[in-house]
Order: structure tokens, then sequence, then C-alpha cells
């Protein structure tokens, strides 16, 4: 081959690389812009999910976990479908997550466990945060979390309808560390088919009911045995028979219970 057919060859590999590396580079950017407006490589770009946990005076909560539930239906008592790291010093979180809706929950065991059921002075988020994630996008849940105080009746942190309201001593003040109770049974009597964590700081509670429909509600200190003569004790006063009615779906609002004396009530 003489110096001019080898100078003719390597002109026509030379453009061919250039023809090849354009066409690589011009496919290269497509698949990067649509990577880029839809996904990640053919995966769903997670959202990120970041926040703060505390505890009940608002003081930063280091070592307590994030939980993500696709599904309420065990009432969180299952394995969580994606977890964040563990809380920092300042009690912030940092999480990437794909999109989706999810519930999410906060505890701090005692144990220093991730897992396994909730024992008295554990710290948990009584009322799960309902989210919807989308790709690429930042959401901040900060969560509040409380004592537990191992009330075996305690009926769960989430569900489809509910009754909340706000528990007050005889002044009107919010009342902490009372229970809110529902019955089935006009008689109120025995025990409560549905009852909800502690009250709060100030006073809220919520009641998770599997079932709408017609419930009997009242509230106080203990749960085991009759109610003590001093004891704190009080039954919604918003219609004649206590009742309040629960629809499909929903949460009945306002209905505050003010605790007097249980012989009071009698």
């Amino acid at each position: 081959m003489g110096k001019g057919s080898i100078c003719l060859f390597l002109q026509a590999e030379s453009e061919n690389m250039k023809k090849y590396m354009f066409l690589a580079v011009v496919a290269l950017a497509i698949f990067s812009a649509c990577a880029h407006k839809n996904d990640f490589y053919g995966i769903g770009r997670p959202g990120i999910v970041k926040g703060r946990l505390t505890d009940e005076a608002g003081k930063p909560l280091k070592g307590a976990e994030v939980y993500f539930y696709v599904s309420s239906d065990k009432k969180f008592r299952s394995p969580a479908d994606y977890m964040a790291e563990p809380t920092g010093q300042d009690g912030g979180y940092y999480t990437e997550v794909p999109p989706g809706k999810y519930y999410v929950v906060a505890r701090k065991r005692t144990s220093g466990s991730i897992s396994g059921n909730l024992k008295k002075g554990d710290l948990y988020t009584p009322d799960a945060v309902r989210i919807k994630i989308e790709q690429g996008k930042t959401y901040n849940v900060d969560l509040s979390l409380y004592v537990f105080s191992g009330n075996m009746l305690f009926s769960g942190s989430v569900g489809r309808q509910g009754i909340r309201g706000v528990i007050t001593d005889r002044s009107g003040r919010p009342f902490k560390q009372a229970y809110a109770f529902a019955y089935k049974d006009r008689r109120m009597v025995g025990r409560p088919d549905f009852v909800s964590g502690w009250s709060r700081k100030d006073g809220k509670y919520v009641i998770y009911v599997d079932k709408p429909g017609k419930y009997y509600i009242g509230a106080r200190t203990g749960l085991m045995g009759a109610p003590r003569p001093d004891e704190p004790y009080g039954k919604y006063r918003g219609s004649p028979d206590h009742s309040v009615t629960v629809k499909d779906g929903s949460f009945t609002d306002g209905i505050n219970i003010r605790l007097g004396r249980f012989s009071d009530e009698r």
C-alpha cells in the first residue's frame, strides 16, 4: 500500500471515528435528557424526606428511627417498607424513598433495638403522617414523639376513621396522660372497645375505630378495673347519651371531654 493509499485509509478511519463519537454523544444526550425528566437509568427517581424528631418537651431526639409503611393494615406492627438512618445529635434525619404513598411513623426504644413491640417508657408517634412522594421532590416531615404508657388496650396508631378531641380538667385546662375510650354498647361498662393512647400535653387524643357507626365516648386516667370514686373521669357531653357518629373514612372532630370525679358521674 503506497503512502497515498495509507493517508486516504487513515483519513477515512478518522472520519468514521468522528461519526461514531458524534452519534454516541447524541445518544447519550438524549438518554440523559429522558433520564433527568422521568427517571434515573430506567428507575424512578426517589423523593427526599428530611426532618427533625423531638420529644414532648420539644427537645431533639438522638437515635430515633423513622419508618415508612405502604399499608396500615397491620397497624405498623410488621417490618417497615423503608427506614431512615437513626437521627443525629440534633434529632435530624434525611433519607430517600421511592415515589408512592406512605404512612410515616417514628419510634425510639429504650432497648436500642430498631424492631419489636413497644414497651412502657419507649417513645413513639401516636399518629401516622400520610404523605405522597413524587420523583425528585423534597419533603420536610417533623415528628413529635410521646412516651408509650404500656397500655395493652391501646387500639393502634392509625385507621381510616375515628374520633378526635381534647381532654380537659374541671377548669378547662388540657389534661395530660388520660385515656379516651369508645364503647359500642350505650351502657359503657366493662372493657372499652377502643382506647386512645395517652392524651398529650395539649390534651389532644385520637381514638381509631375499625368501622363507621355510633360510639359512646368518655375518658379517665386509669384503665384497670372499676374507677375509684376520686379518679378523674368524664363522659362526652355533646349529646344526651354521650354518643358520636363516625362516618366511613373520616374523623369526627371536636369531641372534647371534661374530667371531674368518677363519683360525680354516677
